[in-house]
């Protein structure tokens, strides 16, 4: 009696299981589905027959109502019809079939993959790996070689180059005898390595940049308030004091750079920052040079002009965005008092459309050059 009874119960149970995979799925407009047995179909309605608690109800579902009906009946049409789906880029109606799928065979290899497919089709990258891994789990031996695979390239979008190899290796070890299989395993493998030491040289460059920055910030910090009022103004100072003595060694005894610069641009600066950005934002600059009133006054009218032209065109260079101004002066004393005495001048005239310079000292005119002939 009792092995008729347990004889019973396991037909039941493959009765079940051939409903279950005999029956359609139904979607719904409002993103619910019923999974039954068509047994009525007209053009407003589709009759459908349903499992409630144990027995069998007919339902009518009205077709304004639905969305889908997919009628695949084995699971291997199941299985091609939710792919149908995926290729056709219906990614959110290709993972709810592969779910569905997945539900009933945890272990199908391939409704598993497909299953990931849909979800990075989805941008669901990190549940791809997760319901990959899931399989892993359920499955110790005999694993799927191509779903492995697919892990591995996973792992491998997600810089996880240690679990990347470790798929690819297993893949490769599962089938040896098909050399495509290792063929494709082999050029992974290679790839995950170019991958991993341009990564490698990418932290080393960002290493490398990250200390750079911290070593012009701390740099910048510290500057000469007596040449520039910030550190590239003191570094641009300096190269026109570098040029100026290759002509006149002792002739600049000191200067003054300040430039004009928007906060946030001087604040990158400061922090660190590319200096051709800050140099680009320059609106303003006003350079002050302090020279040997002697050895000024020995210079040429023309030779002056060529130190002031030099200065002016420099800064014009550096700073593209501005129009410098340039002041030569010399220190005085006077009463006790230090003070300065203005000898020359040099600006952007608009309406000449050049460089004017004014000299405030007597004309020091060069003996060899000829004078212009008064016309009277």
């Amino acid at each position: 009696m009792r092995r008729l009874l347990t004889l019973a119960c396991a037909l039941g149970l493959l009765a079940v299981v051939a409903v279950s995979a005999t029956a359609e799925t139904i979607y719904m407009k409002s993103g619910s589905k019923i999974v039954g047995r068509i047994v009525e179909e007209t053009e407003t309605e589709v009759k459908v027959e349903v499992d409630v608690d144990g027995k069998k109800a007919i339902i009518g579902i009205k077709r304004t109502r639905i969305d889908r009906i997919d009628k695949a009946t084995t699971y291997d049409e199941r299985l091609e019809s939710a792919e149908a789906l995926l290729r056709q880029g219906q990614g959110i109606a290709a993972e709810d079939a592969f779910r569905d799928l997945v539900r009933t065979e945890p272990k199908h290899s391939k409704a598993r993959l497909g299953l990931a497919r849909a979800m990075v089709a989805n941008f669901k990258y990190e549940e791809a790996i997760k319901t990959l891994e899931h399989y892993l789990i359920l499955v110790q031996t005999g694993r799927d070689p191509v779903l492995l695979l697919y892990l591995a390239e996973q792992y491998l979008h997600a810089r996880n180059f240690r679990d990347a190899k470790r798929m690819a290796r297993e893949a490769a070890a599962l089938t040896p005898e098909d050399r495509d299989l290792q063929a494709a395993a082999d050029d992974f493998l290679k790839r995950i390595n170019r991958v991993e030491r341009g990564v490698e040289q990418l932290e080393e460059r960002r290493t490398a940049e990250q200390a750079e920055r911290e070593r012009l910030k701390a740099e910048r910090a510290e500057f000469n308030r007596d040449v520039g009022n910030n550190k590239e103004a003191e570094i641009a100072g300096q190269k026109l004091a570098d040029w100026t003595s290759e002509a006149q060694p002792r002739m600049l005894l000191g200067r003054m750079l300040e430039i004009s610069v928007p906060p946030d641009a001087l604040g990158a600066y400061n922090m660190g920052g590319p200096e051709k950005q800050l140099q680009e934002k320059v609106s303003k600059c006003e350079f002050k040079a302090v020279v040997d009133e002697t050895i000024w006054l020995g210079l040429y009218d023309h030779q002056k002009a060529v130190f002031i032209y030099g200065w002016y065109y420099q800064l014009r260079d550096r700073y593209p965005k501005c129009l410098p101004v340039i002041t030569v002066v010399s220190e005085v004393e006077e009463r006790g008092r230090k003070g300065e005495k203005r000898l020359a001048r040099g600006s952007w005239d608009g309406r000449r459309d050049s460089v004017t310079v004014d000299r405030f000292t007597k004309e020091n005119r060069d003996p060899l050059r000829p004078a212009r002939p008064v016309v009277r």
